[in-house]
């Protein structure tokens, strides 16, 4: 555990204890249930706002910014659960004082509806992970294409005495691979993976002795062939 956590894990026992401390002492007069739950709920609303000293709502190491999905709904479930806590503490108090009971069920309901907001606010969290996610498979997939086109081309720099036509036709699939949408589409993986796979007959080919060149024409072929049909699918 680092300086800051220690740090913050001791201002926050600190500003627990002058709640509890506050309350105590100006509440001598008041009923000693009443003063409970009024230190539970204000010390509830204190850690909705410290918690994020110790764990930062915003986590630039984490690509997908996951927490940026929910940090709207998340600030107004909290905003809106402190708001209404404070002023049912201090209608039920100075305004129209109730049942403890009563106002111990109500403020029960209250923070249930928070748990509900924080839940939600979490749920957004995992959607925004999960479509993070699914794009970046979208993108392996392009990402292989690509480095599977390179190294052939690789190789070719290796040889001497290839032919021309064979030369320029892997140039002409490196450079078009670069334009290909990502998509989710189930369609498109399977074309991905169909070209990765024929790509890699292509190099394989180019390792022969002697090489046959009807048989790395045939491959390019069926490479031109996918790649033409997975440029016409787009991310949906």
């Amino acid at each position: 555990m680092n300086l800051r956590k220690v740090f913050s894990i001791i201002l926050l026992l600190f500003g627990e204890a002058l709640i509890i401390v506050g309350f105590r002492y100006f509440g001598n007069d008041v009923d000693t249930k009443l003063i409970s739950l009024n230190i539970v709920v204000s010390s509830i609303i204190y850690l909705l706002f410290f918690i994020d000293l110790l764990f930062p709502m915003i986590d630039f190491s984490d690509k997908s910014q996951k927490t940026v999905g929910s940090l709207g709904l998340r600030w107004f479930v909290t905003i809106s659960y402190m708001i209404v806590a404070i002023a049912l503490m201090l209608v039920f108090y100075y305004v129209k004082p109730i049942n403890i009971n009563a106002l111990i069920i109500i403020h029960a309901i209250l923070f249930f509806i928070l748990l509900l907001g924080l839940y939600f606010a979490v749920s957004a969290s995992a959607k925004v992970q999960s479509v993070y996610e699914k794009e970046e498979e979208m993108r392996d997939y392009i990402t292989e294409m690509k480095n599977a086109t390179k190294d052939v081309q690789h190789r070719l720099n290796q040889l001497d005495n290839i032919p021309a036509n064979i030369v320029s036709k892997i140039e002409k699939l490196e450079e078009d691979i670069r334009y290909i949408s990502p998509s989710n589409n189930r369609e498109a993986h399977l074309l991905e993976e169909s070209y990765i796979k024929s790509i890699k007959l292509v190099k394989d080919c180019f390792y022969d002795t002697p090489i046959n060149y009807d048989k790395v024409t045939e491959h390019i072929q069926n490479c031109e062939r996918i790649y033409s049909e997975r440029k016409e699918i787009y991310s949906n």
